[in-house]
C-alpha cells in the first residue's frame, strides 16, 4: 500500500480509503490510485484483511454432487449473487454421504468462512449441534418439507409432480409408469415419486408394479436399464413421469432404441427443466424447478443473517409446468 500511495502521490489512508471505503474519497483520487493499483498489479491481501475486519469474505456452500447438471444453475446463481456482495464461494462435494459432509463443514469452519449454504436434507445428527455450537451463520437448500435445517428453503416437489400426472391425464393417458433416481438418500427425490404414485392412485388409475422403476444412480447405463424394465415384455405404458429431466433422456433413448416413437407411441415428461432437455428431439415436456431462484434467495437470507436480520424460518418455492413436444394424447 505505501507503494501505490508513493506512485499515487497519495497518502497511505487515502488508498486504504480507496479500497475500503471508496464514498469517502473524492473522484480525482480515487482515480489516481485505481491506476496506481493497476500499474502495480495490486492484489490485496484477504487474510490480513480479515484479520482488522474479522470477515474472510468467504462463503462455504456444500452440495451432494456435481455429476447431476440440476445443481449447475443453482451453483452458479449463488456464484454470481455472492460475488456482486464481494464474497468468494468455496465449494465442497459430499458424494451424498453425510459423514463426509459433516467433515466438509467442520474444514470450512476452521478456513474461518463467513457462513455457509447446506444442500440436501440428508445429515449426521451432530451437524445441528456443531453450527448451534460455532453460531456459523447457514442457510439450508433444497431440503424435504419435514426435514428442514435452520433457515431452510425447498422446492415444492411433491407439487411438481402431481403437476406432471395431472397433465398427462388431461391430456388422455390412463397407462402411466413413473421412473425414479435413488430415493433412499435424496428426500425430495421421494417427495416426487410418492407424491407422482399418490396422484396416479387418486385419479383411479391402476399401477401395477412393473410400471415402477428406481434407478440405483443417474449413469446413461443405470437409466437406460431402469427404463428397459418398464418397457419391457407385458403391457406397455402410454406414458412415463420422471422424477428429473436426466431420467427422461434416458426413456427417449431407450425408446428410440426400441424403435418407440415419441410421443406418438410414448409419450414422456420430465422435472427439473435442465438446459438438455430442450435440444433431445422431441424437446422434452417437464416441469420446470426454480433452482437459479432458489440460489439467489439462499445468497440472499444468508446476507441478511451476516447484517444481523432473521430471514424467513422456512420457504418454499413454486414449480411450473413447461409443455413442450414428448407428451401427446394416446394414439
Amino acid at each position: 500500500m505505501k507503494d501505490v500511495a508513493r506512485a499515487a502521490g497519495v497518502s497511505v489512508t487515502t488508498v486504504s480509503r480507496v479500497l475500503n471505503n471508496p464514498e469517502l474519497v473524492v473522484s480525482e483520487k480515487q482515480a489516481l490510485v485505481q491506476q496506481a493499483l493497476a500499474s502495480l498489479d495490486y492484489i490485496p491481501n484477504q487474510q490480513a484483511r480479515s484479520l482488522i475486519s474479522r470477515r474472510s469474505k468467504a462463503i462455504g456452500l456444500l452440495v451432494p454432487t456435481v455429476s447431476n447438471p440440476v445443481f449447475a444453475p443453482t451453483i452458479e446463481a449463488i456464484e454470481r449473487a455472492l460475488d456482486r456482495a464481494g464474497y468468494a464461494v468455496l465449494i465442497h462435494c459430499c458424494e451424498r454421504d453425510p459423514e463426509r459432509e459433516f467433515k466438509q463443514v467442520r474444514a470450512l469452519i476452521e478456513r474461518g468462512v463467513d457462513g455457509l449454504i447446506i444442500t440436501g436434507s440428508v445429515h449426521v445428527p451432530e451437524l445441528a449441534a456443531l453450527l448451534t455450537r460455532t453460531k456459523l451463520p447457514y442457510i439450508s437448500q433444497d431440503v424435504s418439507i419435514d426435514r428442514p435445517l435452520g433457515p431452510s428453503l425447498a422446492l415444492d416437489n411433491a407439487g411438481a409432480l402431481a403437476l406432471a400426472i395431472d397433465h398427462l391425464y388431461e391430456m388422455g393417458h390412463r397407462e402411466i409408469a413413473v421412473l425414479t433416481g435413488p430415493v433412499h438418500n435424496t428426500p425430495p427425490i421421494n417427495d416426487r415419486f410418492c407424491s407422482a404414485i399418490a396422484r396416479i392412485k387418486a385419479h383411479g388409475l391402476a399401477l401395477p408394479d412393473e410400471w415402477l422403476a428406481i434407478a440405483e444412480d443417474y449413469r446413461g447405463p443405470t437409466v437406460r436399464a431402469a427404463a428397459r424394465r418398464l418397457l419391457g415384455p407385458g403391457q406397455r405404458p402410454t406414458a412415463v413421469a420422471c422424477t428429473g429431466d436426466i431420467l427422461a433422456l434416458g426413456v427417449v433413448s431407450e425408446a428410440r432404441g426400441r424403435g418407440l416413437r415419441v410421443p406418438q407411441d410414448l409419450s414422456i415428461i420430465g422435472c427439473g427443466d435442465t438446459d438438455m432437455g430442450q435440444y433431445v428431439d422431441p424437446p422434452l415436456t417437464t416441469v420446470r424447478m426454480p433452482f437459479a431462484e432458489m440460489g439467489e434467495t439462499a445468497v440472499e437470507h444468508l446476507l441478511d443473517l451476516l447484517d444481523g436480520r432473521a430471514p424467513p424460518p422456512f420457504r418454499m418455492l413454486p414449480a411450473r409446468l413447461l409443455i413442450r413436444e414428448s407428451v401427446a394424447r394416446p394414439g
